[in-house]
């Protein structure tokens, strides 16, 4: 009931958390007390700290939930506080030269476009797996995609010209609900498979790091705004629900200043 109406990626992430939980505490929901979640915080410094968050937010959302259902008498993770995750670290945003090589090393066009799907357009794993014909719609610049994100938001996204024909050719039926990713097998390509396509590109590019999709998400946003994009139509297009998220790819240019953008001032 807890896990009702979530998505599958979530609903699989917070089964992880849980589990990993209580395997620490070593006592039933019932028996859990502050100092449980308190140690299991501190039992995770090697993890990033966005996955410790995360990891503490769902423990802390089933507490919460057997509160309101009557399962506990209180809610002991009320009391805990999360750490605010900070910018992402700079090796998960990949040079400009690193993406292209990626691409570039990609040995056919499925792999490619896959890895242009992902960059040129901010996508998630789950995101572009779970793209049907029905989702995309054309028009004279190109065409555009229907995202369903996380929390069962719907965005629109634009593909663009080159993109779009690459998709086009990689489809292989009219129906509405094909797969617009294909696999080799010719069925619809996994998010599993699309993390192995990028951890290939990443190797062949000569890249040490265990490159993952979110990579080029990361990239698709702080290069787009280092070329100018606008903090909105970027928080759009990545489907973030706040600008603070999306602020967290800007950066600073050599030479650049705000005062160059004061009228009278240059």
């Amino acid at each position: 009931m807890w896990l009702h109406g979530r998505s599958a990626n979530t609903i699989a992430a917070y089964r992880r958390d849980v589990t990993r939980f209580f395997a620490s505490a070593g006592r039933p929901l019932m028996q859990i007390q502050l100092a449980d979640l308190q140690a299991f915080a501190a039992s995770m410094p090697e993890v990033a700290p966005a996955t410790r968050a995360r990891c503490l937010a769902a423990v802390k959302s089933l507490l919460s939930f057997a509160r309101r259902m009557g399962y506990l008498t209180e809610d002991v993770g009320a009391a805990l506080r999360l750490e605010k995750p900070g910018a992402p670290p700079v090796e998960r945003i990949l040079a400009e030269a690193e993406v292209s090589r990626m691409i570039g090393a990609a040995p056919n066009p499925r792999e490619r476009t896959v890895l242009r799907l992902l960059y040129g357009c901010g996508l998630r794993a789950s995101e572009a797996a779970a793209l049907r014909r029905r989702d995309l719609t054309a028009h004279r610049r190109g065409g555009e995609a229907r995202i369903l994100g996380k929390g069962s938001k719907l965005r629109v996204v634009e593909i663009p010209p080159t993109l779009w024909r690459e998709l086009q050719e990689l489809q292989s039926s009219p129906a509405p609900d094909a797969p617009v990713i294909i696999g080799a097998d010719g069925r619809a390509l996994t998010r599993k498979g699309i993390y192995r396509i990028v951890r290939r590109a990443a190797r062949r590019a000569g890249l040490a790091q265990a490159v993952s999709p979110h990579w080029l998400r990361h990239s698709h946003a702080s290069h787009a705004l280092d070329h100018g994009a606008p903090l909105p139509a970027v928080q759009q297009d990545l489907g973030h629900s706040s600008l603070t998220t999306t602020s967290r790819y800007l950066h600073k240019r050599a030479g650049d200043s705000s005062s160059k953008y004061v009228p009278g001032m240059n």
